[in-house]
């Protein structure tokens, strides 16, 4: 509102349609994230997906030349072209591949440690791409791909029949890696521009604010103990579940490795037999992750960490991760449950289609399954 001129009404309008995003945002519940279509009552997965296309649209929208002008993107193998109009303005998503489980060393592998290192980052480079075309899939706007057709906002469009103001809007996808041994950041990716891109890893997961850290799968024992020894936990958790007024914390993605240290207890990595603890120096049998806690970012319906009365079996709870669960495991994680993990609270086992999903300010989270992995 400025004293001169009064109130921006557009502006109004635009707080208003956030307004309206987070409620309807907020009256989800579990049931609709993993249904299929939306029932007459605007529920179910068709009106997330619905909602979710709204928010993008609306973040689309805020962009202004303002915001452009102090934070220019120029990718160089992503995203914008040198034929597209600088003016264009660019929402930066900021995304943290941390592939350090992937980088363990293989003691029974016939290739040099230097090899195998050389061989790792290259697969994680790949990952990464991959993850970023999906990204890009998901958040690419259906205006984008309408951008010659009429406004769909009220817009009238140009004298070339698209809408002026969609032309000048787009998401830009900034990445760079982390690898958690030795604190290095490479490989970054979405800009020429190096100011766009964090210089050290504290920075990575404070200042830089990611919208997104993916943790990738490898030797879970190997990425745990690079965590503690650079000190991340805590940088981690604050990045994720930023408390301060107004914060937004990173969406968390883990996978395998990463799946199983976003738990409470690390000790299911140990059920399998696949990851190998001989990587970690003085930590090299299974018993010595048995009380190995992980971010714990899951409270479980048992978990009372504000009740004064609360037992001592009760605040040791939470919930862990079993991944790659498949019937063969059956009769495995049941034994585990009833008594012979050494994990207290609740296990999620999730299949090769499944992710568990989190809500944080809400407490919420819930199983969600794709398709079956052919």
């Amino acid at each position: 509102i400025s004293p001169c001129t009064g109130p921006n009404i557009e502006s109004l309008g635009g707080l208003e349609d956030v307004d309206r995003l987070r409620e309807r945002g907020r009256r989800f519940v579990a049931e609709d994230f993993v249904g299929v279509d939306a029932d007459d009552d605007g529920r179910g997965r068709g009106a997330v997906d619905s909602w979710a296309d709204d928010a993008l649209r609306h973040l689309l929208l805020l962009l202004s030349d303002d915001a452009t002008t102090t934070e220019t993107a120029t990718p160089t193998t992503r995203g914008k072209t040198e034929d597209d109009d600088d003016d264009d303005a660019v929402l930066n998503v900021r995304i943290l591949y941390i592939p350090t489980a992937s980088y363990a060393l293989n003691p029974q592998s016939s290739n040099t440690p230097g090899k195998q290192r050389q061989r790792a980052r290259a697969d994680g480079k790949k990952r990464r791409t991959q993850l970023l075309n999906l990204l890009e899939d998901l958040l690419s706007s259906k205006d984008d791909e309408n951008e010659n057709n009429s406004g769909t906002d009220g817009l009238s469009p140009d004298e070339n029949g698209s809408d002026p103001r969609r032309r000048r809007r787009r998401i830009n996808l900034l990445s760079t890696t982390l690898d958690l041994d030795d604190g290095s950041l490479k490989q970054p990716v979405g800009s020429a521009n190096a100011a766009l891109f964090p210089t050290t890893d504290s920075e990575a997961l404070t200042t830089w604010r990611p919208h997104l850290v993916y943790v990738e799968g490898g030797n879970t024992f190997w990425l745990q103990h690079c965590i503690e020894k650079g000190g991340y936990t805590s940088l981690i958790k604050d990045a994720v579940c930023d408390t301060t007024e107004g914060g937004v914390g990173a969406v968390y993605v883990g996978k395998s490795a990463g799946a199983i240290v976003a738990g409470r207890w690390m000790a299911t990595a140990t059920w399998k037999g696949w990851d190998d603890p001989s990587v970690v120096p003085g930590r090299e049998v299974y018993e010595d992750w048995m009380e190995c806690e992980g971010f714990g970012f899951v409270r479980s319906g048992d978990d009372h960490d504000d009740d004064d009365d609360a037992s001592e079996e009760e605040e040791d709870g939470g919930v862990s991760f079993f991944p790659h669960m498949s019937d063969d495991w059956n009769d495995m994680v049941k034994e585990k449950r009833e008594g012979g993990s050494g994990i207290r609270g609740d296990v999620v086992c999730l299949r090769e289609e499944d992710a568990c999903c989190v809500i944080g300010e809400r407490e919420l989270s819930f199983v969600a399954s794709g398709l079956p992995p052919i």
